[in-house]
């Protein structure tokens, strides 16, 4: 996959009305802001890596994907369906490895153990 297809993957993925709901959630950043929650994510996903083989019911598990919930909602919360896109970007494969920030075991976890929680309350 050439440079210029892994950088413009976006933009073949998201309508241009999604693209300007990133936009609008971008300004709510500075870019101290933006790099915080970034290093946030990739402490979380580290976090979920290290404890992978957790069962999805255990307390630890229910913690890393309530803290995944609350993070994802910081940006996304009032808009459910750029947060579902997301999603998708990543399920389907539309994010090139090189800017994923996780693999397809991150994603299972989470939602085994989002599963779980659901089986619980």
């Amino acid at each position: 996959m050439g440079e210029d297809v892994k950088k413009d993957w976006h933009q073949k993925f998201y309508t241009e009305a999604e693209l300007k709901e990133f936009a609008e959630v971008g300004k709510k950043y500075t870019p101290e802001m933006a790099a915080a929650y970034q290093r946030r994510w990739a402490e979380l996903i580290e976090e979920v890596k290290q404890n992978i083989t957790a069962d999805p019911a255990s307390d630890e598990a229910q913690d890393l994907a309530k803290r995944w919930t609350d993070l994802l909602n910081e940006a996304y919360g009032d808009r459910p369906e750029l947060k579902a896109r997301i999603g998708q970007a990543y399920t389907t494969g539309a994010v090139p490895d090189d800017y994923r920030m996780f693999g397809p075991e991150v994603w299972d976890f989470i939602k085994k153990a989002r599963e779980a929680a659901k089986k619980e309350g």
